[in-house]
């Protein structure tokens, strides 16, 4: 497997992160509708990847995943966490999401909070996530919301 690393995205990247995102939503199946929908957003920015904490896993210099953190308050919230899907089940969604655990416990952030996919609440759950409500989506569908506590060791 090859060596992945993560880095702190660059707003040249925008475009690249956006299709990672559009891919990944479209893996879990939603009807096209709804995906075309959502891809007419922005997704992510230059602007956002300039003022929020956004960072890229990367094969070799590939990026295979990325994920947002804003972390101006408290908790923090992480907004995104795409996986491409060619590397969904590797563990690249476990290499992110440490990695914005670290960036919290550097900052004393005790809990990220996230509205998760309902595809991704297993995964969630399973790195130490708690469901602690719901809301509706833009979808118009329930989706859970997820605490996960920052250890600061």
């Amino acid at each position: 497997m090859p060596l992945i690393t993560i880095t702190r995205a660059q707003p040249a990247e925008a475009a690249a992160l956006r299709q990672i995102a559009i891919a990944a939503k479209s893996y879990w199946g939603y009807p096209d509708d709804l995906i075309e929908t959502w891809a007419a957003t922005p997704i992510i920015t230059a602007a956002a990847i300039e003022r929020d904490v956004v960072f890229v896993a990367r094969s070799e210099t590939t990026p295979i995943g990325w994920g947002r953190l804003l972390v101006e308050q408290t908790p923090a919230i992480l907004e995104d966490l795409w996986v491409t899907p060619a590397w969904i089940g590797c563990g690249v969604g476990k290499l992110l999401l440490r990695y914005g655990i670290a960036i919290c416990r550097k900052r004393g952030i005790a809990q990220i909070e996230l509205d998760a996919d309902p595809n991704a609440l297993g995964f969630y759950r399973r790195m130490g996530g708690v469901v602690i409500g719901e809301r509706i989506s833009e979808w118009n569908r329930p989706v859970p919301r997820v605490r996960i506590e920052v250890r600061q060791n």
